[in-house]
């Protein structure tokens, strides 16, 4: 079986320094490619063949699992990551994706300046935004963002074979409306599970994650590790 997970945060380029991107480190994602190398066979041992390869697909400050049938596919932005991601779904048989990257909701359109956008500049002081590098003399600049493309929605699309457990996070809401966001996701981009989990219940030594199934049953965990733990069992009992 030939698994893609996606890992981290994607980074949208403002210009050649700059960028926006999102606090995600890839943690969980790490852990999931973990615990798939363990049913693999772990560390650098001989793999038993139940996971063939793994194709890790992941944000430049995510921490990559190393070992021979991983493959290091470093992303930047949403538009790097879709078009990666649907060259893998397209040239290789995936039996399941494992979409945990933080996938910036808005991409950088163009960037201005208060005085150009309300047509008040004074052109004798027009601010050059041309070259790699924005001046640092701006006063007040704008950041001009539009919605990115929704990766999620295309996987089946590109790979209708291919399981897809995808991952929904929010911050501060009830429990019910959690797993009912966390459902709806599932059932519009179908997916096999969602991972649905608050802010409020993560932290350096815990993170809650709900696991939920097609029926709206889902599966409560306490780590990263059971968290993936729980995730790779799914999966491998679903491809069976």
């Amino acid at each position: 079986m030939k698994i893609v997970i996606t890992a981290g945060g994607t980074s949208e380029r403002i210009d050649d320094v700059r960028t926006i991107t999102n606090s995600s480190t890839g943690s969980l994602g790490y852990a999931i490619g973990q615990a798939f190398l363990r049913r693999a066979g772990g560390g650098n041992t001989e793999t038993d063949g139940s996971i063939e390869k793994i194709y890790y697909l992941h944000g430049l400050r995510a921490k990559v699992p190393e070992h021979e049938i991983v493959e290091d596919v470093p992303i930047t932005g949403v538009l790097d990551l879709q078009e990666k991601l649907t060259k893998v779904l397209t040239e290789d048989h995936i039996g399941a994706c494992i979409h945990a990257m933080a996938v910036s909701d808005y991409m950088v359109h163009r960037v201005t300046t208060l005085d150009k956008l309300l047509g008040t500049e004074d052109p004798e002081h027009a601010q050059d935004l041309s070259g790699n590098k924005i001046s640092s003399d701006i006063d007040d600049l704008i950041i001009h963002m539009k919605r990115s493309p929704k990766v999620i929605s295309g996987i089946r699309q590109t790979s209708p074979g291919t399981l897809l457990v995808g991952f929904k996070l929010l911050s501060g809401v009830p429990h019910e409306e959690l797993i009912d966001v966390g459902y709806r996701l599932l059932q519009k981009n179908d997916c096999e599970f969602v991972l649905a989990n608050d802010l409020r219940e993560i932290g350096p030594d815990f993170h809650k994650g709900y696991l939920i199934h097609r029926d709206r049953t889902y599966d409560t965990m306490n780590t990263n590790e059971e968290i993936a733990d729980m995730i790779v069992r799914r999966v491998l009992e679903a491809a069976r």
